[in-house]
């Protein structure tokens, strides 16, 4: 009897992804090797079967560490963003609550201190403002911008020279016989 013919053509496997499924062809696989016959089996080809299999296996976990590397790097960016934001924006803001039987000397004191923490979150606050104006008026100049360059073929369409003619040819119903 002749062997069955290895073509991948003909072979297809139902994938599911993510509750999407779909049949695709068959890849092939490189870890993949024919079922050796007892009669070819020997110990270099197991020897060259486990080095293939580890090869695979290093080039997959490379991959995955490729992978978690550049999600860290993401992560770490974010987290160096979130510091470099003042520590004093990420605090809430407290009522100030003052005790009547407070001696002058330390009532003026705490006014003062309540007026110091009142003014710093002010300023936070400010800069906060000022970096989201900043970063909306970015976001729209790059609006208009995109927006210039999809309009832009449109207006370089020959139908727009029309325009140029003279305005009596246009509206033959505006002449100056019809009083």
């Amino acid at each position: 009897m002749s062997e069955p013919s290895l073509d991948l053509e003909d072979e297809w496997e139902v994938v599911n992804d993510d509750g999407f499924v779909y049949k695709r062809r068959k890849k092939q696989r490189v870890y993949d090797s024919p079922i050796p016959t007892e009669s070819s089996i020997s110990k270099h080809n197991d020897d060259q079967y486990i080095k293939q299999r580890r090869q695979t296996k290093k080039m997959a976990l490379l991959k995955l560490k490729e992978k978690y590397e550049k999600e860290i790097k993401d992560w770490e960016s974010l987290s160096q963003m979130l510091e470099r934001t003042p520590a004093s924006a990420h605090l809430p803001m407290k009522e100030p609550t003052p005790s009547p039987a407070v001696p002058e000397t330390q009532t003026g004191n705490s006014c003062k201190s309540v007026l110091r923490d009142l003014l710093l979150q002010v300023e936070v606050q400010e800069a906060f403002i000022q970096d989201a104006t900043t970063l909306c008026n970015l976001a729209e100049m790059m609006c208009d911008s995109h927006e210039q360059v999809l309009k832009q073929p449109f207006f370089d369409l020959p139908v727009w020279a029309l325009s140029t003619t003279p305005k009596h040819n246009l509206l033959p119903f505006d002449s100056e016989d019809d009083s």
